[in-house]
């Protein structure tokens, strides 16, 4: 049994390295961006940190970007309350790697679930811009997710606006993230993500001119590695000309 139990414990290991080298090694490689749906739990004392990295084939008419990363620190304050850092970078097609934003923030959660049912929150974002030329922006919204068994919902809505002189918009940016969600057990399940963005709601144009990408995800968690570990890996495709043709997403987070 013991034996059994080291040959567990390194096969975890070994998963888990193996994931971050995929995730360096995707940094690499030509196409990328980071695509995630928020959940509006909080949970006190509990410590998340969250890696969000997209990769991006066939550049669309509007976006013209190789790759994306997101790294997240999320602190649960209270029983309703978190704090939020996260750092973005960024690589557009025949340019660098960059450090792009850092942005600070909270979540508050409106409506705790228990079981079944809805859960509600709303989240807000500074977002410092760190490239000059780059406005400074604040992100706010709900976050909502309804369980029904195995199976759940969950639904992003956020708006941005832009701040200082170098704002290019004068109203409003939509972002509009859902998942739908089937789990298998207690480490695997699969779903659907879209994820929608509407650059600026005064001028929003056609479909084709707005951002649209949906497709399929697998989801994997493991709560007995020390930290709860879950991964997630998924394909999804553009569904405007706007959009890049292929965008692949991959999803650490570590909760202590």
């Amino acid at each position: 049994m013991k034996l059994r139990g080291v040959y567990a414990t390194w096969f975890r290991a070994s998963l888990l390295l193996s994931f971050s080298i995929a995730v360096l090694a995707l940094s690499s490689l030509p196409a990328a961006a980071q695509y995630y749906v928020r959940s509006p739990e909080v949970e006190k004392g509990e410590l998340k940190l969250e890696e969000h990295g997209a990769l991006y084939s066939g550049p669309g008419e509007e976006e013209r970007r190789r790759q994306s990363h997101e790294v997240e620190a999320l602190y649960g304050f209270t029983d309703r309350f978190e704090g939020i850092v996260e750092g973005f970078f960024v690589q557009d097609i025949g340019e660098d790697f960059e450090f792009d934003e850092v942005e600070l923030g909270g979540q508050y959660e409106l409506i705790e679930r228990h079981g079944d049912g809805l859960g509600l929150a709303f989240r807000g974002i500074y977002e410092f811009a760190l490239q000059g030329g780059e406005p400074d922006e604040i992100l706010f919204g709900p976050l909502a997710k309804y369980v029904a068994g195995p199976n759940s919902a969950t639904i992003n809505t956020f708006f941005v606006s832009q701040l200082g002189s170098d704002r290019d918009i004068d109203s409003l940016e939509m972002k509009f993230y859902w998942r739908l969600k089937h789990e298998f057990g207690e480490t695997f399940g699969l779903g659907v993500e879209g994820y929608s963005e509407v650059e600026d709601l005064s001028n929003a144009g056609s479909f084709d001119d707005q951002e649209h990408r949906l497709g399929p995800v697998a989801y994997f968690e493991f709560e007995d590695w020390g930290p709860e570990v879950e991964l997630a890996a998924g394909t999804l495709f553009g569904v405007s000309d706007a959009t890049s043709d292929v965008t692949f997403k991959l999803d650490l987070e570590l909760a202590f």
